[in-house]
Protein backbone atom coordinates (compact mmCIF):
# COMPACT_ATOMS: atom_id res chain seq x y z
CA UNK A 1 0.00 0.00 0.00
CA UNK A 2 1.37 3.41 -0.94
CA UNK A 3 0.52 6.81 0.40
CA UNK A 4 0.21 5.92 4.06
CA UNK A 5 -1.04 8.72 6.26
CA UNK A 6 0.25 7.14 9.47
CA UNK A 7 2.88 4.54 10.28
CA UNK A 8 2.81 3.11 13.81
CA UNK A 9 5.93 1.31 15.02
CA UNK A 10 7.04 -0.38 18.23
CA UNK A 11 7.22 -3.87 19.70
CA UNK A 12 6.23 -5.11 23.13
CA UNK A 13 3.84 -7.97 23.81
CA UNK A 14 1.02 -8.49 21.31
CA UNK A 15 -1.32 -10.61 23.45
CA UNK A 16 -3.17 -9.36 26.55
CA UNK A 17 -4.60 -11.22 29.54
CA UNK A 18 -6.95 -9.01 31.59
CA UNK A 19 -7.43 -9.60 35.32
CA UNK A 20 -9.81 -7.34 37.26
CA UNK A 21 -10.33 -7.39 41.04
CA UNK A 22 -12.10 -5.14 43.53
CA UNK A 23 -8.76 -3.99 44.95
CA UNK A 24 -5.11 -4.75 44.38
CA UNK A 25 -3.66 -7.15 47.00
CA UNK A 26 -1.28 -6.23 49.78
CA UNK A 27 1.98 -8.15 50.06
CA UNK A 28 1.25 -11.84 50.67
CA UNK A 29 -2.52 -11.38 50.29
CA UNK A 30 -4.84 -13.38 48.00
CA UNK A 31 -7.83 -11.59 46.47
CA UNK A 32 -10.59 -12.92 44.20
CA UNK A 33 -10.97 -11.82 40.62
CA UNK A 34 -14.03 -9.72 39.84
CA UNK A 35 -14.83 -10.72 36.26
CA UNK A 36 -16.57 -13.41 34.22
CA UNK A 37 -14.49 -16.57 33.99
CA UNK A 38 -15.00 -16.50 30.23
CA UNK A 39 -13.11 -13.20 30.10
CA UNK A 40 -10.36 -14.50 32.35
CA UNK A 41 -9.70 -17.27 29.83
CA UNK A 42 -9.84 -14.98 26.80
CA UNK A 43 -6.76 -13.87 24.88
CA UNK A 44 -7.00 -10.29 23.62
CA UNK A 45 -5.06 -8.68 20.80
CA UNK A 46 -2.88 -5.82 22.06
CA UNK A 47 0.47 -3.96 21.87
CA UNK A 48 0.52 -0.16 21.85
CA UNK A 49 1.67 0.23 18.27
CA UNK A 50 -0.82 -2.32 16.95
CA UNK A 51 -3.62 -0.77 19.02
CA UNK A 52 -2.87 2.61 17.47
CA UNK A 53 -2.82 1.13 13.97
CA UNK A 54 -6.14 -0.67 14.53
CA UNK A 55 -7.91 2.43 15.87
CA UNK A 56 -6.54 4.76 13.20
CA UNK A 57 -7.50 2.37 10.40
CA UNK A 58 -11.00 2.00 11.83
CA UNK A 59 -11.25 5.80 11.74
CA UNK A 60 -10.42 5.83 8.04
CA UNK A 61 -6.74 6.75 8.24
CA UNK A 62 -4.47 4.92 5.78
CA UNK A 63 -2.29 3.21 8.36
CA UNK A 64 0.71 0.88 8.40
CA UNK A 65 2.28 -1.09 11.22
CA UNK A 66 5.94 -1.83 11.95
CA UNK A 67 7.09 -4.52 14.40
CA UNK A 68 8.84 -7.87 14.59
CA UNK A 69 6.70 -10.76 15.80
CA UNK A 70 6.64 -14.52 16.04
CA UNK A 71 4.65 -16.74 13.72
CA UNK A 72 1.81 -16.79 16.26
CA UNK A 73 0.91 -13.37 14.87
CA UNK A 74 -0.53 -15.27 11.90
CA UNK A 75 -1.71 -18.48 13.56
CA UNK A 76 -3.64 -16.61 16.28
CA UNK A 77 -5.68 -14.70 13.71
CA UNK A 78 -4.17 -11.35 14.73
CA UNK A 79 -2.72 -10.58 11.31
CA UNK A 80 -6.04 -11.35 9.62
CA UNK A 81 -7.86 -9.14 12.15
CA UNK A 82 -5.62 -6.16 11.33
CA UNK A 83 -5.85 -6.75 7.59
CA UNK A 84 -9.64 -6.78 7.87
CA UNK A 85 -9.42 -3.35 9.51
CA UNK A 86 -7.34 -2.13 6.58
CA UNK A 87 -3.93 -1.97 8.29
CA UNK A 88 -0.97 -2.33 5.92
CA UNK A 89 1.29 -5.03 7.37
CA UNK A 90 4.17 -4.74 4.91
CA UNK A 91 6.30 -3.25 7.70
CA UNK A 92 5.74 -6.26 9.97
CA UNK A 93 8.46 -8.91 10.04
CA UNK A 94 7.27 -12.38 11.06
CA UNK A 95 9.99 -14.68 12.37
CA UNK A 96 9.38 -18.39 12.01
CA UNK A 97 9.61 -20.57 15.12
CA UNK A 98 9.58 -17.51 17.40
CA UNK A 99 6.90 -16.57 19.92
CA UNK A 100 5.38 -13.14 20.47
CA UNK A 101 5.03 -11.67 23.95
CA UNK A 102 2.16 -11.79 26.43
CA UNK A 103 1.11 -9.15 28.99
CA UNK A 104 -0.91 -9.79 32.14
CA UNK A 105 -2.80 -6.62 33.08
CA UNK A 106 -4.06 -6.43 36.69
CA UNK A 107 -6.44 -3.62 37.69
CA UNK A 108 -8.99 -2.84 40.38
CA UNK A 109 -12.35 -1.08 40.71
CA UNK A 110 -10.62 2.31 40.98
CA UNK A 111 -8.58 1.55 37.86
CA UNK A 112 -5.28 1.28 39.73
CA UNK A 113 -3.20 -1.20 37.83
CA UNK A 114 0.06 -2.90 37.05
CA UNK A 115 1.24 -5.05 34.17
CA UNK A 116 3.59 -8.04 33.97
CA UNK A 117 4.99 -8.85 30.52
CA UNK A 118 6.99 -11.55 28.81
CA UNK A 119 8.32 -9.96 25.63
CA UNK A 120 9.08 -13.06 23.60
CA UNK A 121 10.80 -12.14 20.34
CA UNK A 122 10.44 -8.42 21.16
CA UNK A 123 13.25 -8.75 23.71
CA UNK A 124 15.72 -9.01 20.81
CA UNK A 125 15.28 -5.53 19.32
CA UNK A 126 18.93 -4.50 19.15
CA UNK A 127 19.46 -6.43 15.89
CA UNK A 128 16.25 -5.36 14.13
CA UNK A 129 16.13 -3.16 11.03
CA UNK A 130 13.44 -0.58 10.39
CA UNK A 131 11.40 -0.44 7.12
CA UNK A 132 12.96 2.88 6.19
CA UNK A 133 11.36 3.22 2.75
CA UNK A 134 7.87 2.80 4.21
CA UNK A 135 8.62 5.29 6.97
CA UNK A 136 9.90 7.88 4.50
CA UNK A 137 6.77 7.58 2.36
CA UNK A 138 4.25 7.98 5.21
CA UNK A 139 2.83 11.36 6.17
CA UNK A 140 3.33 10.80 9.91
CA UNK A 141 4.94 8.32 12.29
CA UNK A 142 4.19 7.44 15.90
CA UNK A 143 6.49 5.28 18.04
CA UNK A 144 5.47 3.31 21.13
CA UNK A 145 7.24 0.84 23.41
CA UNK A 146 9.78 -0.56 23.42
CA UNK A 147 11.86 2.64 23.31
CA UNK A 148 14.93 0.96 21.87
CA UNK A 149 17.48 1.52 19.13
CA UNK A 150 14.87 0.09 16.74
CA UNK A 151 12.21 2.71 17.46
CA UNK A 152 14.81 5.46 17.82
CA UNK A 153 16.06 4.68 14.30
CA UNK A 154 12.45 4.89 13.08
CA UNK A 155 11.62 8.29 14.57
CA UNK A 156 14.96 9.79 13.53
CA UNK A 157 14.46 8.49 9.97
CA UNK A 158 10.99 10.05 9.85
CA UNK A 159 12.36 13.33 11.20
CA UNK A 160 15.09 13.40 8.53
CA UNK A 161 12.41 12.82 5.88
CA UNK A 162 10.42 15.81 7.17
CA UNK A 163 7.48 13.75 8.41
CA UNK A 164 5.28 14.52 11.41
CA UNK A 165 6.70 12.53 14.32
CA UNK A 166 5.13 11.50 17.62
CA UNK A 167 5.94 9.52 20.75
CA UNK A 168 3.26 7.60 22.62
CA UNK A 169 3.98 6.50 26.18
CA UNK A 170 6.83 5.60 28.50
CA UNK A 171 9.75 7.31 26.78
CA UNK A 172 11.43 7.67 30.19
CA UNK A 173 12.27 3.96 29.87
CA UNK A 174 14.61 4.86 27.00
CA UNK A 175 17.25 5.83 29.56
CA UNK A 176 20.16 7.63 27.94
CA UNK A 177 18.35 7.57 24.59
CA UNK A 178 15.41 9.61 25.90
CA UNK A 179 16.90 12.97 24.89
CA UNK A 180 17.32 11.77 21.28
CA UNK A 181 13.73 10.53 21.17
CA UNK A 182 12.48 13.89 22.42
CA UNK A 183 14.65 15.85 19.99
CA UNK A 184 13.15 13.87 17.10
CA UNK A 185 9.52 14.24 18.21
CA UNK A 186 7.04 16.89 17.10
CA UNK A 187 4.34 15.50 19.40
CA UNK A 188 4.59 13.81 22.80
CA UNK A 189 1.57 11.95 24.23
CA UNK A 190 1.83 10.73 27.83
CA UNK A 191 -0.39 9.59 30.65
CA UNK A 192 -0.19 11.54 33.88
CA UNK A 193 2.05 8.85 35.42
CA UNK A 194 4.29 8.68 32.36
CA UNK A 195 4.68 12.45 32.39
CA UNK A 196 5.60 12.42 36.09
CA UNK A 197 8.25 9.74 35.50
CA UNK A 198 9.76 11.65 32.61
CA UNK A 199 9.81 14.97 34.46
CA UNK A 200 11.47 13.31 37.45
CA UNK A 201 14.14 11.82 35.23
CA UNK A 202 14.78 15.16 33.52
CA UNK A 203 14.37 17.30 36.67
CA UNK A 204 11.58 19.36 35.12
CA UNK A 205 8.85 21.11 37.08
CA UNK A 206 6.11 21.14 34.45
CA UNK A 207 5.16 19.28 31.25
CA UNK A 208 5.43 22.63 29.47
CA UNK A 209 9.20 22.46 29.96
CA UNK A 210 9.28 19.44 27.64
CA UNK A 211 8.60 21.87 24.79
CA UNK A 212 12.19 23.09 25.16
CA UNK A 213 13.52 19.60 24.35
CA UNK A 214 12.03 19.10 20.89
CA UNK A 215 8.25 18.56 20.85
CA UNK A 216 5.99 21.42 19.77
CA UNK A 217 2.93 19.77 21.30
CA UNK A 218 2.81 17.86 24.60
CA UNK A 219 -0.40 16.06 25.57
CA UNK A 220 -0.91 14.64 29.07
CA UNK A 221 -3.96 12.44 29.64
CA UNK A 222 -5.54 12.38 33.09
CA UNK A 223 -8.18 9.67 32.85
CA UNK A 224 -11.61 10.85 33.93
CA UNK A 225 -10.15 14.34 34.49
CA UNK A 226 -9.57 14.80 30.77
CA UNK A 227 -6.36 15.94 29.12
CA UNK A 228 -3.94 18.85 29.14
CA UNK A 229 -2.41 20.23 25.96
CA UNK A 230 0.82 22.24 26.07
CA UNK A 231 2.04 24.40 23.20
CA UNK A 232 4.16 27.51 22.89
CA UNK A 233 0.92 29.52 22.96
CA UNK A 234 0.03 28.12 26.38
CA UNK A 235 -1.93 25.30 28.03
CA UNK A 236 -5.52 24.18 27.55
CA UNK A 237 -7.55 21.60 29.47
CA UNK A 238 -10.14 19.45 27.70
CA UNK A 239 -12.67 17.14 29.37
CA UNK A 240 -13.04 13.38 29.21
CA UNK A 241 -16.17 11.95 27.62
CA UNK A 242 -18.13 10.11 30.29
CA UNK A 243 -19.72 6.73 29.65
CA UNK A 244 -22.27 4.87 31.74
CA UNK A 245 -20.90 1.52 30.62
CA UNK A 246 -17.29 1.43 31.84
CA UNK A 247 -15.72 -2.06 31.70
CA UNK A 248 -11.98 -1.91 31.09
CA UNK A 249 -9.59 0.98 30.40
CA UNK A 250 -6.91 -1.17 28.75
CA UNK A 251 -6.06 0.42 25.41
CA UNK A 252 -7.86 3.70 26.08
CA UNK A 253 -4.59 5.64 26.04
CA UNK A 254 -3.55 4.09 22.75
CA UNK A 255 -6.94 4.89 21.19
CA UNK A 256 -6.51 8.47 22.40
CA UNK A 257 -3.05 8.66 20.80
CA UNK A 258 -4.35 7.19 17.53
CA UNK A 259 -7.12 9.78 17.49
CA UNK A 260 -4.65 12.61 18.11
CA UNK A 261 -2.62 11.46 15.11
CA UNK A 262 -5.80 11.16 13.04
CA UNK A 263 -6.69 14.76 13.80
CA UNK A 264 -3.18 16.05 13.18
CA UNK A 265 -2.79 14.40 9.77
CA UNK A 266 -6.17 15.86 8.81
CA UNK A 267 -5.16 19.34 9.93
CA UNK A 268 -7.81 19.79 12.62
CA UNK A 269 -7.48 22.44 15.36
CA UNK A 270 -6.13 21.23 18.69
CA UNK A 271 -9.35 21.72 20.65
CA UNK A 272 -11.35 19.58 18.23
CA UNK A 273 -8.62 16.92 18.23
CA UNK A 274 -8.74 16.71 22.02
CA UNK A 275 -12.51 16.35 22.09
CA UNK A 276 -12.39 13.81 19.27
CA UNK A 277 -9.73 11.72 21.04
CA UNK A 278 -11.72 11.72 24.26
CA UNK A 279 -14.79 10.55 22.37
CA UNK A 280 -12.97 7.67 20.70
CA UNK A 281 -11.48 6.53 24.01
CA UNK A 282 -14.96 6.46 25.56
CA UNK A 283 -15.91 3.60 23.23
CA UNK A 284 -12.80 1.54 23.99
CA UNK A 285 -13.47 1.45 27.75
CA UNK A 286 -16.93 -0.02 27.18
CA UNK A 287 -15.66 -3.55 26.42
CA UNK A 288 -12.93 -5.93 27.51
CA UNK A 289 -9.74 -5.53 25.49
CA UNK A 290 -8.01 -2.86 23.47
CA UNK A 291 -9.49 -3.55 20.04
CA UNK A 292 -12.88 -5.05 20.86
CA UNK A 293 -15.13 -2.00 20.59
CA UNK A 294 -13.55 0.28 18.00
CA UNK A 295 -15.92 2.95 16.65
CA UNK A 296 -16.09 4.24 13.10
CA UNK A 297 -16.24 7.93 12.24
CA UNK A 298 -20.04 8.07 12.11
CA UNK A 299 -20.35 6.61 15.62
CA UNK A 300 -17.73 9.04 16.93
CA UNK A 301 -19.39 12.01 15.27
CA UNK A 302 -22.75 11.15 16.84
CA UNK A 303 -21.38 10.78 20.37
CA UNK A 304 -19.20 13.88 19.91
CA UNK A 305 -22.29 15.90 18.94
CA UNK A 306 -24.35 14.54 21.83
CA UNK A 307 -21.66 15.20 24.45
CA UNK A 308 -20.13 18.49 23.30
CA UNK A 309 -23.29 19.91 21.68
CA UNK A 310 -21.39 20.77 18.53
CA UNK A 311 -20.66 19.20 15.18
CA UNK A 312 -17.39 17.38 14.47
CA UNK A 313 -15.95 19.16 11.42
CA UNK A 314 -14.41 16.48 9.23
Amino acid sequence: MSGLELFSIGSWSIFDHLLRMQRLPQEGETVPLDMPISEMERLHFGDCSANIAAVAARLGVRTGLGMVVGDDFETSGYAAHLRNLGVDLSGVEIRANEKSGHSFNFFDAENRSFCVSHLGVAAQQDDWRIPEAIIASAKALVVSEMFSVYTLAAIEAAKRAGRLTAINGMVATAGDLASRFLAAADVLILSRGEAADLMTRLSLGSPSKLLDLGPRLVVVTEGSNGSRWYQAQGEIHLPAVKTDHFVDSTGAGDSFAASVMCGLVRGWPVEQIGKFAATVASFVVEAWGCQTNLPDMDQVAERYRNFFKEVLIR
